[in-house]
């Protein structure tokens, strides 16, 4: 083989090798947030309540670096139980509760406040995230109908808060507003919360929505 052949073909040797190296550095894409639902039975198999989990909340640093900026951030989950019907399927209850974490810039410690007025405070955004995949059973089961078929919907809204506005949902946490479950439906009407999400959408600043539903099942 000429001089000129084998060079080239160690050049591209090389190159091919850097490139695989450089591949091989290249650090994992983060998780997606991911919402799941889980029935639990029990004597007779009887359905008995539902679990939802959320998980991946921080994986992808958007919201942990809304916090670092001074934005708290709000978590706020509903569980929808809705039966199958020929033409329109029918919603028969739902259950709303939320979740609100901030950062202490002179600390650096997070703290979670739950719907109830519970804190939590986290030395680690990784201790965070362990902390909000916490499992919620919610007994939000049907009622009568025998024989019908129904399936949950879960929905988990994340978005940034102003400083005004995580007084006022902490207020609403601690019981200011009523059960710490409400059972009535959506009880964000205080917050005005399709003219936050307008602000919150035109402002950039971060905001996810993620939904599960599962299969059509019998209880």
């Amino acid at each position: 083989m000429p001089r000129a052949a084998r060079l080239l073909l160690a050049a591209l040797v090389a190159t091919g090798g850097a490139v695989r190296a450089q591949e091989l550095r290249q650090p994992e894409r983060p998780v997606a947030p991911r919402l799941t639902i889980t029935l639990t039975r029990g004597a007779g198999d009887v359905l008995a309540a539902a679990v939802v989990r959320a998980e991946h909340l921080m994986d992808d640093g958007v919201f942990d670096a809304a916090l670092h900026d001074g934005f708290p951030v709000r978590y706020h989950f509903r569980l929808e139980l809705w039966r199958d019907a020929r033409l329109f399927d029918r919603l028969e209850r739902d259950v709303a509760w939320e979740a609100v974490t901030r950062l202490d810039p002179l600390t650096n410690v997070y703290q979670l406040i739950r719907t109830g007025g519970t804190v939590e405070n986290f030395g680690s955004v990784e201790a965070l995230a362990r902390a909000l995949a916490t499992p919620f059973t919610v007994d939000l089961v049907p009622r009568g109908n025998p024989g019908r078929r129904y399936y949950y919907v879960a929905t988990l809204e994340v978005e940034s808060l102003s400083l005004s506005e995580l007084e006022e949902v902490e207020r609403w946490l601690r019981g200011d507003f009523g059960r710490a479950i409400s059972r009535r439906g959506d009880v964000g009407d205080a917050l005005a919360r399709g003219a936050r999400r307008l602000l919150i959408r035109f402002s950039g600043l971060p905001r996810e929505r993620i939904e599960a539903r599962t299969e059509r099942f019998t209880p």
